[in-house]
């Protein structure tokens, strides 16, 4: 069995002032947490994989080729691949976690 604790992988991330990490990876799927601040960007892209987003802590918007909708604690996102988005207007510290199927670079 693998766990994985996002509150720590989040805390590591502010210390290390990165933006995300793998936490998790299989043959089939790769995880990584995502923590951004108030005035960080995350440009306009897409993914080759499915992604599902789940928000940990904190509310941003987020941008689905156009279609912007508010995001909270709880909130699943899927994307299908290909999908251009982006998350912005972070009103505070916001963590999240997203799933990649097949395992992030390994889409054919």
């Amino acid at each position: 069995m693998d766990s994985l604790e996002v509150a720590d992988a989040a805390s590591q991330l502010a210390a290390d002032g990165a933006e995300s990490i793998e936490s998790l990876r299989g043959d089939s799927f790769s995880l990584e947490v995502m923590r951004f601040e108030p005035g960080d960007e995350d440009p306009m892209h897409a993914h080759g994989e499915d992604e599902i987003y789940q928000i940990t802590s904190g509310s941003a918007t987020i941008n689905v080729e156009g279609e912007h909708v508010g995001v909270e604690p709880g909130d699943v996102i899927h994307l299908e691949p290909g999908t251009e988005h982006q998350f912005r207007d972070f009103d505070d510290e916001v963590v999240m976690t997203v799933l990649y199927a097949p395992a992030k670079g390994n889409s054919n």
